[in-house]
């Protein structure tokens, strides 16, 4: 038997598609806004804050300075986008749609960078600035990937091992105090 909607409900597939976009669409504005303020306000200095400073960095490499060849990051941004279309319609758990929405946000964020910054497309600079001091410094549209990719591993794991198939725990009959009955 299936759940009913009440009339003016949207479908959980509808929901997911809705939730996924507008987690997408607010992580990539985050994304935008924040860099364009680090440009405007991060030329030529850097911030130090407590346990981070605020520093611009054009980084024409991947995720953690990795080198790539132009173009190549653009191509990793279409196959994570078309990886996230294909997943959404087999998807109803709202959480996933969040994960990934973080994900295709954070994606769509330095591919724009790739595509509209100089020196122009296809090997455009991504604008980092968080600088943790003790690891390569990033953006908000790679906060958005790492957790969104986190959140889908988490969610898809499969279940503990220990707990069954369902994971839950089996039960276990409780031990009988009296002897069993002889047989007839």
């Amino acid at each position: 038997m299936s759940a009913r909607r009440l009339p003016g409900q949207a479908s959980p597939a509808r929901a997911v598609r809705w939730v996924c976009a507008a987690v997408a669409a607010l992580w990539l504005l985050v994304d935008q806004a924040t860099k364009a303020l680090a440009v405007e306000a991060l030329a030529g200095r850097t911030v130090h804050l407590s346990w981070l400073d605020l520093r611009l960095v054009r980084n024409p490499g991947g995720a953690f300075g990795l080198p790539g060849v132009p173009g190549l990051f653009v191509v990793v941004t279409v196959v994570v986008l078309v990886l996230v279309a294909r997943a959404l319609p087999r998807t109803e758990r709202l959480s996933l749609a969040v994960a990934y929405g973080l994900l295709a946000g954070g994606a769509l964020g330095n591919g724009l960078d790739r595509v509209l910054r100089a020196p122009g497309f296809p090997s455009g600079h991504v604008v980092d600035f968080i600088d943790l001091r003790w690891w390569p410094v990033f953006n908000v549209a790679d906060i958005g990937i790492v957790a969104g990719a986190a959140l889908v591993a988490v969610l898809l794991s499969p279940p503990d091992r220990a707990g069954g198939a369902n994971g839950r725990v089996a039960r276990v009959p409780p031990a009988r105090s009296d002897p069993a009955p002889p047989p007839r």
